[in-house]
């Protein structure tokens, strides 16, 4: 009844606040048009008027750029022909026309080289300067010197210079152009005929001006500069980043540029690359026209910061328009949205209330089925009557097969990072993630618990028809799933044990039992993570074992000498001599024997026994259940208490021996009294109850004797009146050594004592 009241009202206060929502969005969004119309169509008209602007100012540099480009072009060129003009008139090279035999005169030739050098070496611009003399048939070359007209690098030049009369021209030649040099040159006539009789040529290094142009171009993917004189020959060009030339200019271009009456202006019109291109020209005094060239589309893409500034300062002012109108109106809307807010407060309380309830309620089914599986896991629940009942309640199929897998976390009290009372947090952990990776497999299904030990518990259920082995083998990519993944994100080793199938949901208390048996297998296959209960019961094992009782010889000898490192040596050829047995039992029973030997070396007459025994150390060992876990047993804790009980049980004894011996030598001074007969009589060692005098008496065993007899002299002396001679028999030493040791140790006679203390 509280659920269907807390329903009805949710839904219809819900109604109302969608209605209210729905008319107050409305007018934020009448607001929000009201303000980003005005702004948007304000930004078009300036983004127009910008790249009005932008495109003119880009007009105005290109022009500037191209004077620039004219006045370094023709200064250079004209520097360079007035060097020529004056090389021509030195009197070195015009005498040579008259001199016979010139081929062969190497001192004029000479003095024309060293001119030609004064020249080059005014302008780093020229790249070389050559002479051709046609009555000798040679060349002077400022860079390759004297050279054969047949042999001249530059002889194809020369040719297409006479034939094509190309003299006082900028142009480039066959040869020299592929060097890159412009070449310009002079008819040398001589004094008497106007017949040609040389060539005077200069080249110019192209590649230094096109550098000069690049220098000033502010967009240099794209734009480009020539240089075109009177006849339409291409003279220069700027090159492109890459280093290669720019595109041509169409013949078309070039015919409208030379058309137009005005010295520089600028225009634009498709170019030789179907693109519309810009172009801004100047006419220079010799004829010379230079043009500068850019895809329009490039010009737009350099000024399209105004478009991206437009687009922010609109959306800028419309983000402030929505928040001014969402704010006002918010404002204004306040009170309805109050009492809104306090409606939908309380439908939201029922609504939890509600949801709490139904959950609470759902919630209560997992724990009660979980507690019900750990009893009959456990063999708590003993109502088999009732077993199907409690199955059909908690929504348990009972028409399938099942099976059961045991996880256990290895070495948590090792892990530094767990205490001893984080066994509920590891438990907790281990069966989150089984429940995560069963959620993840869609071909498994079944329930993860704990059991009573704490140890993660999964059983599954499968379809009659799924075949036991692809039954275990699905289980079997689960368990390496829950390994890897433990292993791996949480640095968590597990070792999980895999029980049969079975087909009546009873017996899942049996594969459960099987799981926890296959783990025992674990004492011999420390290397394993995953056991699988058929296979290892199934494994063919040895014939014959023998039990090592010579490294259980050794181990208690290394023990005896108190050498640990020994002892776990032994120790370890102990344990992987019980491995190859491959059985469990032989495993266990193996260790407890040779824990049996440890106990029975502490004393074989039985001193010391009890003491050890109430350690309870086979229980201790018990609880062992792999390999590794036993070595370390024996070798951290046996190995240590042996030796702490062995030197105890020394101590106790040794101390009883050592007044007992004392109490001997007085008793009998009178007798020869000697270290070996005292070791026999107490059955000792007399190197050990030599060692043992010294440490317990703190002097020696003869030293002691010495003493006890001296002292029983002295009383003799002060209370009886024998003579000296009856006094030194009677603690066993002959008159002449009474009396040599009487001096030794109280540095007076025996006469002179007894008349001193009498």
């Amino acid at each position: 009844m509280v659920l269907s009241l807390s329903v009805s009202y949710t839904a219809h206060v819900g109604g109302c606040l969608r209605m209210n929502s729905n008319y107050f969005y409305r007018l934020i969004w009448f607001g929000c048009l009201s303000v980003c119309l005005p702004i948007i169509l304000g930004g078009v008209v300036y983004y127009h008027y910008a790249m009005q602007q932008g495109i003119s100012r880009f007009q105005e540099n290109s022009l500037v750029s191209l004077n620039m480009i004219e006045q370094f072009t023709e200064k250079s060129m004209h520097e360079v022909e007035d060097d020529l003009l004056q090389l021509a008139l030195e009197p070195v090279i015009l005498d040579t026309f008259a001199m016979p035999n010139y081929g062969k005169n190497y001192i004029s030739q000479a003095d024309v080289l060293n001119k030609m050098a004064i020249q080059k070496s005014k302008n780093s611009l020229i790249g070389d300067i050559y002479y051709y003399s046609e009555n000798a048939n040679i060349i002077l070359s400022h860079s390759m010197g004297f050279q054969k007209f047949d042999t001249f690098k530059y002889k194809s030049d020369i040719e297409a210079l006479r034939k094509l009369h190309l003299e006082g021209q900028w142009v480039y030649l066959p040869e020299s152009q592929k060097s890159g040099y412009l070449s310009f040159a002079l008819k040398m006539p001589s004094l008497t005929t106007e017949a040609s009789q040389g060539l005077l040529m200069i080249q110019l290094e192209a590649g230094q001006l096109t550098k000069y142009y690049d220098s000033l171009l502010s967009l240099t993917k794209n734009q480009s500069i020539y240089v075109i004189d009177d006849q339409k020959r291409l003279l220069l060009q700027s090159r492109k980043p890459d280093g290669h030339e720019s595109a041509g200019i169409s013949e078309s271009v070039v015919s409208r540029i030379m058309s137009e009456e005005s010295r520089n202006n600028y225009f634009q019109i498709e170019g030789p690359d179907q693109q519309n291109n810009y172009y801004s020209y100047l006419k220079s005094m010799s004829g010379n026209i230079y043009v500068f060239t850019v895809p329009y589309q490039a010009i737009i893409g350099e000024l399209s910061w105004i478009r991206w500034v437009s687009v922010a300062a609109v959306l800028i002012f419309i983000g402030v328009g929505v928040l001014l109108t969402i704010v006002n109106l918010k404002w204004a809307y306040n009170p309805i949205v109050k009492l809104m807010d306090s409606l939908d407060a309380k439908a939201r309380s029922l609504s939890i209330r509600a949801e709490t309830l139904s959950a609470e309620l759902a919630q209560s089914i997992p724990p009660l089925m979980e507690r019900f599986l750990q009893q009959w896991l456990g063999g708590n629940f003993i109502q088999s009557s009732a077993l199907y009942d409690e199955f059909a309640k908690y929504g348990i199929p009972l028409d399938r097969n099942y099976a059961v897998i045991l996880v256990r976390a290895e070495n948590r009290l090792k892990d530094q990072r767990f205490r001893s009372e984080d066994k509920s947090v590891i438990t907790f952990v281990i069966t989150n993630v089984m429940t995560e990776l069963l959620r993840e497999r869609h071909a498994l299904e079944g329930y993860v618990l704990h059991d009573a030990d704490g140890h993660g518990v999964a059983i599954f259920h499968f379809d009659r028809s799924v075949p036991p082995e692809k039954a275990i083998a699905d289980t079997t990519r689960y368990a390496e799933t829950v390994s890897h993944s433990l292993l791996t994100y949480l640095k968590l080793r597990v070792s999980i044990g895999i029980g049969r199938p079975y087909t009546h949901i009873a017996d899942i208390r049996i594969s459960y039992r099987e799981s926890r048996q296959a783990l025992q297998y674990r004492l011999y296959k420390d290397k394993a993570t995953i056991f699988y209960i058929a296979d290892l019961e199934g494994r063919q094992k040895p014939d014959a074992f023998t039990y090592p009782r010579q490294t259980e010889l050794h181990i208690l000898e290394a023990l005896k000498k108190r050498d640990s490192r020994l002892a776990c040596e032994a120790l370890h050829e102990f344990n992987q001599s019980l491995k190859s047995s491959d059985s469990y039992n032989i495993m266990f029973q193996g260790h407890f024997v040779l824990l049996s030997s440890i106990i029975s070396s502490v004393d074989r007459k039985g001193e010391g026994i009890p003491e050890i025994l109430e350690y309870d150390l086979f229980e201790q060992l018990r609880g062992k259940e792999t390999a590794e876990e036993m070595y370390e047993w024996f070798a951290q804790s046996m190995f240590p208490l042996y030796e702490k009980i062995i030197d105890e049980n020394y101590n106790t004894r040794g101390k009883l021996i050592i007044k007992e011996v004392q109490a001997y030598i007085q008793n009998h001074v009178s007798k020869d009294i000697s270290l070996s007969e005292c070791a026999e009589m107490f059955q000792t060692t007399p190197s050990y109850l030599s060692r043992l005098f010294k440490k317990e008496v703190g002097m020696t065993f003869l030293d002691f004797v010495t003493e006890c007899k001296i002292n029983e002299a002295k009383i003799l002396l002060i209370e009886t009146d024998r003579n000296i001679n009856d006094i030194a028999y009677t603690v066993g030493y002959t008159h002449r050594n009474f009396n040599r040791i009487f001096q030794r140790i109280l540095k007076m006679s025996p006469s002179d004592y007894r008349a001193a203390n009498r």
